[in-house]
């Protein structure tokens, strides 16, 4: 099965040019949400309702919400190749383990800007001229989906308190964390300017400039994936998957800090 081609919507509200100055007001949302397949044995995964769970607790349940979290169980080939980001993509497991879990996750991100454009450089007789493009950003957010694959399906009664489940739990925690939607705000604001080369006589319009801005938001936002990724792995490798607990000196909260800054 084929994953489902990330959605692209761009929706411009208004658009003004005058003398080599283009103001456009435009609003974008870009998923890279796939949809919830581990390949063609799908069919055979079988979903955890969670009303045929005991209530969890509190702050578990709100997590859950927050994540969009579902929980399936079943056959699951290690050489199936998913579109979804998940949590075995590094810090493999020891030779001769096959891993028991993973946390898989989508992750998109809105945003609305306002762009303005214009020539820099007085040569018009050049060959090509340069444009720069300022974006003013609001309405900056990211959104995250989470599927969590077990092999065996934990008990119900003890689910909550597996160390299984709550370590793929932690998966989520860091996907969710909300300095990550912070850091990437951070990032649009400072690099709020691009310049780019046209050819001379060529047009420049919105249609010109959007992708240019959807291409600059897309690049930031792979270095929040790619951070997400990096926290992943140290938290998998911190653990061995699960199967011990931090070591001493180190938390679920050091691992959020890890490799944080801009």
């Amino acid at each position: 099965m084929n994953p489902t081609p990330p959605v692209h919507w761009l929706c411009l509200l208004r658009t003004v040019a005058r003398r080599g100055l283009g103001i456009s007001l435009a609003c974008c949302v870009f998923f890279t949400f796939a949809p919830p397949t581990f390949g063609d044995d799908a069919a055979d995964l079988q979903t955890i309702e969670l009303a045929d769970l005991p209530p969890p607790p509190a702050e578990i349940a709100a997590l859950i919400q927050l994540g969009k979290v579902q929980f399936v169980y079943g056959p699951r080939p290690e050489s199936m190749q998913s579109g979804l980001r998940s949590s075995d993509s590094s810090a493999a497991p020891r030779k001769g383990r096959r891993l028991a879990a993973t946390t898989e996750y989508r992750m998109g991100y809105h945003y609305r800007s306002r762009n303005r454009w214009k020539f820099v450089g007085q040569d018009r007789n050049a060959e090509s001229r340069e444009v720069r493009i300022t974006m003013r950003f609001s309405d900056v957010r990211l959104e995250t989906e989470h599927t969590v694959w077990f092999r065996k399906r934990p008990a119900a009664e003890t689910f909550w308190t597996d160390r299984l489940v709550l370590h793929e739990l932690d998966h989520v925690q860091i996907s969710i964390d909300p300095l990550l939607e912070k850091r990437f705000q951070e990032y649009l604001r400072a690099n709020a300017s691009i310049t780019r080369s046209f050819k001379r006589g060529e047009m420049i319009d919105e249609s010109t400039i959007h992708p240019l801005v959807d291409a600059n938001v897309a690049d930031l936002f792979s270095r929040i994936s790619d951070l997400v990724d990096i926290r992943y792995q140290e938290l998998d490798r911190l653990t061995d998957h699960g199967l011990k607990a931090f070591p001493e000196g180190s938390s679920l909260e050091s691992i959020k800090e890890f490799s944080s800054k801009p």
